[in-house]
């Protein structure tokens, strides 16, 4: 009887990209919990160019699919990351990332991606590793909404897209979401509108 040579196609580079994110926002990121990970990596695909090859949909927090968490869950029992449930600056509760004692190991084993993609990378954690859960959070919703609109043909004013975004977040004045988009707008990440 022979034995099948069929290997599993185990994605390497989505766990080493958790635990090279999980590594890098130790001491740059205020809080690098789950929804942080979810618009991070949600960014990294849509402005950065970097395919992770997630499939993103919105929800409540902006942004998301099930298999980050999923894949988060793996390089957890892998040993690449700890999750953990801790109060989060500002009294509420949440889940904490951090790199684990298998870090490196997982990280090589997706060094080929990590290696090709790092100044993408880079310049995300740079631009965006140091923003609060929920800036990440209304940035992210943007970002899906001009790409959204981008797609669909739409064309919206800028105080018509600050008020579609305001539907989609209605906890975030429309100064606040004004804001987020004038600043993405800066560094060309959407469409300017008047």
């Amino acid at each position: 009887m022979a034995c099948s040579t069929n290997t599993l196609n185990t994605p390497w580079h989505r766990y080493a990209l958790v635990a090279e994110l999980a590594r890098r926002l130790e001491s740059k990121s205020p809080w690098f919990g789950k929804t942080a990970l979810q618009k991070l990596v949600y960014i990294l695909q849509e402005l950065f160019g970097v395919d992770c090859g997630y499939r993103f949909e919105l929800y409540t927090h902006g942004p998301f699919t099930s298999q980050l968490l999923a894949d988060l869950d793996l390089a957890e029992s892998f040993g690449a990351v700890r999750v953990n449930y801790g109060e989060i600056p500002g009294g509420y509760a949440g889940y904490k990332i951090a790199a684990a004692e298998k870090n490196d190991a997982i990280r090589a084993k997706g060094a080929a991606f990590i290696e090709q993609y790092r100044d993408a990378i880079d310049d995300m954690v740079e631009e965006f590793g140091d923003l609060p859960t929920k800036d990440l959070e209304l940035r992210a919703t943007i970002i899906y909404a001009d790409r959204d609109a981008r797609r669909s043909g739409n064309s919206f004013t800028r105080e018509e897209f600050i008020g579609l975004v305001k539907k989609i977040k209605p906890r975030f004045s429309e100064s606040n979401i004004s804001e987020a988009l004038s600043e993405l707008e800066k560094h060309d990440h959407v469409i300017q509108r008047c």
